[in-house]
């Protein structure tokens, strides 16, 4: 994946992670989103070595969403605002 792919496809996937973040503030699991952040790494970001920690962060995400407990909200939003650091990281260094 180029360069300019690969920052498009990172703006895709951090507009994505922040719909995600404002669905959970407002006390909501979107399960399309969780899908559509899944699908943005398989399609590309997953594969980018630059982008290792990355599949992390999705990973934790994905995980926080699983487990039934009252802290399950917020656990997931704090691991969408790092993801989209995350994100950021790898973006500032490519463009």
């Amino acid at each position: 994946m180029s360069d300019v792919e690969l920052v498009r496809a990172l703006r895709s996937l951090r507009r994505t992670v922040q719909m995600l973040e404002t669905e959970l503030r407002h006390g909501r699991l979107d399960e399309g989103l969780l899908a559509d952040i899944e699908s943005l790494m398989e399609r590309g970001i997953a594969g980018d070595g630059r982008c290792t920690a990355l599949v992390t962060g999705v990973d934790s995400l994905r995980e926080n969403t699983l487990t039934p407990r009252p802290e399950r909200i917020a656990d997931t939003i704090r691991s969408c605002e790092k993801l989209k650091d995350a994100i950021e990281g790898v973006t500032t260094i490519l463009v």
